[in-house]
């Protein structure tokens, strides 16, 4: 059972974009979020270890998620499986999901996925015993892991099943994701903080796409793009973490061309940062065109792949 109180998203609809949107979750006496330790980006990313930071790491409220779509299914449709591996690209009712793996999205406050689907952790209140049997049923076999249950079977994924996190391991590939917090994760690090901090801790879904030195050769550290709703405001923004400001100036250029009368992002700002290694960010209006939808691939494949990486 949650303990503490909810913190509900409320979702006033005034139009396609005209709605009031707050953050969802546990809270404790003290005001805080209860459990593993709270919703937002950074908590999410502080169960990932440091050794995964050049994977790219995609992240879901799933509180937020689920109340998006419900009041806007055009616009928010790229967050229909809530980033969560057992409902993706699946026919899977609550009552399936409950069936065959012990647990729905209702039980699921954030998700994150590691890589291209190698891992997945989830966090929320899970009921372990429900797990097991659901997965027995299907030949798993269960053995005790770090105050959860570890469920395998040969030739099928792995889940790692705790009270507050569930852990799904494809195979041998991927990295190892544990139940608990690990020592030293990527939240720790300062090309992270520094993107995660422009992004926005109560982003509703990024994606962060690893300091892979390949990135660094074209100057970027890192880059995450990342969705927020406030008020009747529905933005995404991107943040690239520049390895220099002659870097960021270059990138900056690129984007800003993109922002221009009859492209597709036009009428969107672009800013630079300071320091040595300025942060470039920019924002812009969510739609339903392609593109501007929120976790649309037409605009990752645009930015990323025909901006970012190919400006020299």
């Amino acid at each position: 059972m949650r303990m503490g109180t909810k913190r509900c998203v409320v979702l006033v609809l005034t139009g396609m974009l005209g709605m009031s949107v707050a953050a969802c979750g546990a809270e404790g006496d003290d005001g805080k979020e209860s459990g593993e330790g709270g919703t937002g980006l950074t908590s999410a990313l502080s169960g990932v270890p440091a050794s995964a930071g050049e994977q790219t790491l995609t992240y879901r409220d799933v509180d937020a998620g689920r109340r998006l779509v419900a009041a806007d299914k055009a616009l928010y449709a790229g967050l229909g499986d809530f980033g969560i591996w057992e409902l993706s690209g699946r026919r899977t009712t609550a009552a399936t999901a409950k069936k065959s793996y012990g647990f729905t999205a209702k039980d699921v406050d954030t998700s994150l996925m590691v890589g291209a689907g190698q891992a997945q952790r989830l966090t929320g209140t899970f009921d372990v015993e429900a797990a097991r049997r659901a997965l027995e049923k299907d030949g798993y076999r269960s053995s005790d892991k770090d105050g959860g249950v570890r469920l395998s079977k040969q030739g099928q994924a792995t889940f790692d099943v705790s009270g507050s996190v569930r852990i799904t391991k494809w195979l041998d590939s991927g990295p190892v994701l544990p139940l608990e917090r690990p020592e030293h994760s990527v939240a720790d690090d300062a090309a992270y903080k520094s993107v995660s901090a422009c992004l926005g801790d109560d982003v509703y879904e990024a994606s962060l796409y690893g300091k892979r030195p390949g990135y660094r050769k074209q100057g970027v550290t890192l880059a995450g793009i990342g969705g927020r709703a406030h008020g009747s405001a529905s933005t995404e923004k991107l943040c690239v973490l520049s390895t220099s400001k002659d870097t960021a100036g270059k990138i900056a250029k690129k984007l800003r061309a993109r922002t221009a009368t009859g492209e597709r992002y036009a009428g969107s700002t672009v800013n630079v940062g300071d320091g040595d290694t300025p942060m470039v960010s920019m924002t812009w209006k969510n739609s339903t065109k392609s593109g501007l939808r929120p976790t649309d691939q037409d605009r990752t494949n645009d930015l990323l792949k025909n901006v970012l990486w190919t400006w020299r």
